[in-house]
């Protein structure tokens, strides 16, 4: 038996040489770690900004109802009440508290044991006047000693309603067919929530024309 015979019938296994092994260096473990900490960051933002939105999008709604229920009231009343008879201009939407003003008021809107709290302080007859308001899940909508529920307990988010009367209003657009509506008062009813910034103000604003 020849030598090259005998050394492939012997079972023997020639080594084969390992690849090359290199672990991750030190600038590619940071600029890992870098990308990895952009994206948790964005990601944050993202979550931080919806959750602001949708905070904001339910005082807008809070402002919306306090704006429709303001004129609504206002409109039921008479012609002649003094609340709205007005000759001119009557009222503000700017200013800072409603003290001495009867075209404002704040109301605190609280949420208790399932029951919606609403408590009114507006001035009448130069002295502030608070009443407060509940919306039960049964249906019952009045003071909480009529609804049989306990009075709202701790704080809530302060609104202040301004509304202002113009008599005689020019509706349209200047310039653009606006016309005199003669026998009319446009009511606005601006609704702001307290202890915003100046810079990011939630506010709400709605009109309504009434004889």
């Amino acid at each position: 038996m020849s030598k090259r015979q005998s050394s492939i019938n012997c079972g023997c296994v020639r080594p084969v040489a390992a690849p090359n092994e290199r672990g991750f260096s030190l600038i590619e473990v940071l600029v890992s770690i870098t990308i990895l900490a952009i994206g948790v960051l964005a990601v944050a933002a993202m979550v931080t900004s919806t959750v602001s939105m949708g905070t904001r999008a339910r005082y807008m709604n809070m402002e919306n109802i306090l704006a429709s229920e303001k004129l609504d009231s206002l409109n039921k009343l008479p012609s002649s009440d003094p609340n709205v008879a007005c000759t001119s201009t009557c009222g503000s939407l700017s200013g800072g508290t409603c003290a001495g003003s009867d075209y404002c008021d704040q109301v605190t809107v609280n949420q208790a044991g399932g029951a919606d709290y609403e408590t009114q302080t507006e001035i009448v007859n130069g002295s502030p006047v608070t009443t407060t308001i509940v919306h039960t899940a049964s249906g019952c909508v009045g003071t909480p000693v009529a609804c049989n529920v306990a009075a709202p307990a701790g704080t809530g988010s302060t609104f202040t309603r301004r509304w202002m009367i113009t008599a005689n209003p020019t509706l349209g657009e200047v310039g653009g067919g606006a016309a005199i509506a003669t026998g009319t008062r446009r009511v606005t009813v601006l609704v702001t929530l307290n202890g915003t910034s100046a810079s990011a103000p939630v506010s709400f604003q709605l009109s309504m024309v009434r004889p």
